[in-house]
């Protein structure tokens, strides 16, 4: 069966490359954004499952440390950046970071999964940005990744 194939979307079910967060002061958190983690979006043929499925952040250039600040350094190493997955009963935001990952799941898969059906299966997860107060002031740019296995 073909490799799970998966795509963020936003509550709307627009496909999206990015996310912004604007300006957060020091010591805040920002506005939670509704992200939809696919697989299979739009499918016409079903393809295999994605388990043990894990969000977490990394720098610009994909490293967990020896990096910029203005390349995502501080959101990977304070934990600021936190996952609420609501389709696999998350009640709290998981802090995520480097190696730190939280487990996404949709209501069909259960936890940690999102199945390959056709049309797609998603994870709905609410992604906030938790800025310490002892933050560099600055534009930060960082990576949101997906881990899974499949079979």
């Amino acid at each position: 069966m073909a490799a799970p194939v998966i795509s963020l979307t936003n509550a709307a079910s627009a496909v999206i490359t990015s996310l912004s967060y604007g300006n957060i002061d020091a010591g805040s958190v920002s506005v939670p954004q509704t992200v939809l983690v696919y697989n299979n979006f739009g499918g016409t043929n079903t393809i295999s499952n994605a388990v043990n499925m894990t969000l977490t952040t990394k720098t610009y250039n994909g490293q967990n440390t020896n990096d910029t600040i203005a390349n995502g350094q501080e959101v990977v190493t304070n934990l600021s950046f936190a996952v609420k997955c609501t389709s696999q009963g998350d009640t709290t935001y998981n802090a995520i970071g480097g190696s730190t990952t939280a487990s996404i799941g949709s209501l069909a898969g259960g936890a940690g999964v999102i199945k390959g059906v056709i049309g797609g299966d998603a994870a709905v997860c609410l992604l906030t940005l938790q800025a310490p107060a002892n933050v560099t002031a600055g534009s930060v740019q960082f990576l949101l990744r997906c881990n899974y296995l499949y079979s």
